[in-house]
């Protein structure tokens, strides 16, 4: 059979933490090149799994509370969380009960609180529902904290754990944290990604290949 070449060029590139070298094939084709996403602007991932619970009638979270999850999960990435006060003003309500609904966030670990500034929190999104980081960085923080829970549902979080943490590198610990709580729940065993590589995959919340 006569040989069939591909029309295109290869670049190498060389993975800085085994040495491995890796080749990438470029069409010259047009039609296959990769193209940019069009979201207009900085985008990043979520939990389909987790997004869907969280809308289920018997979750416990309302409109309003999804709508301050959202606010305060793309402000996590624009300037480290936002305060109740910021998401009121920006969402049309109270303080009071942005700060009812935030707390209710917390207690089920569907926020952690990044900064204490007096009687002001600022709250972020957990990494285990929304991201923006790389999937190394991703895998890293969510290790770092327990898995949410939902207010509807048994087994919701207790107060004064909320924001249990391990110490683990790169990860902050947020404030308020119960340092007697046990360390964070792992990602239930058939929750696992395709790291991208040949024959190799790797638990979401940790990055250990299996």
């Amino acid at each position: 059979m006569p040989e069939q070449r591909r029309s295109g060029r290869s670049r190498e590139l060389v993975n800085t933490a085994t040495g491995e070298i890796h080749e990438l094939w470029e069409p010259d084709e047009p039609d296959e090149k990769r193209r940019a996403y069009q979201f207009g602007g900085r985008h990043g991932q979520f939990s389909f799994a987790r997004v869907l619970e969280m809308l289920e009638a018997d979750s416990g979270i309302t409109g309003d509370d999804f709508k301050l999850f959202w606010y305060c999960a793309i402000m996590t990435y624009v300037k480290g969380g936002a305060t109740a006060v910021e998401a009121a003003k920006y969402m049309g309500l109270t303080p009071q009960a942005t700060r009812r609904m935030a707390k209710k966030l917390c207690e089920n670990r569907i926020f952690l609180v990044e900064e204490v500034i007096g009687r002001t929190k600022k709250y972020k999104a957990s990494p285990h529902i929304v991201s923006s980081l790389s999937g190394a960085e991703q895998s890293i923080l969510a290790a770092a904290y327990h898995l949410p829970t939902l207010p509807g549902r048994s087994g919701a979080a207790s107060k004064g754990r909320q924001n249990a943490t391990q110490s683990v590198s790169g990860a902050r610990r947020s404030a308020g944290e119960d340092g007697r709580a046990a360390a964070p729940e792992a990602e239930p065993a058939d929750d696992v990604r395709d790291s991208g590589r040949p024959r190799a995959r790797r638990r979401a919340h940790g990055g250990r290949a299996s």
